[in-house]
């Protein structure tokens, strides 16, 4: 996986962070951490051509969907973390009930 398959917004794929065929929470905000400072970088990146030359309808349509993407990638990871709190919330209770 490269930066640029990041930037386009490809999941990660790797087959030792699936578990009975989905990914553990864990690994899923671990990674959606990753792809949100890859795409923060990249729309900083962006930002900084605003202006010049080569800033075009292009450039700024990039940007926009930039933006939006780091937007749902903070949602759904926002979300897993939750996920994983809560899980290991319920792991700690259980085991000090024993």
């Amino acid at each position: 996986m490269s930066f640029q398959d990041l930037e386009a917004g490809r999941p990660l794929g790797s087959s030792r962070e699936l578990v009975n065929g989905k990914q553990e929470p864990t690994q899923f905000v671990a990674s959606g951490i990753f792809q949100i400072s890859t795409a923060v970088s990249t729309f900083q990146r962006l930002v900084n051509t605003l202006g010049t030359p080569k800033d075009t309808p292009e450039l700024r349509e990039k940007l926009h969907k930039t933006r939006l993407h780091i937007g749902q990638l903070v949602k759904d990871t926002s979300s897993k973390l939750k996920q994983a709190s809560e899980t290991d919330h319920r792991a700690d209770v259980s085991v000090s009930t024993r």
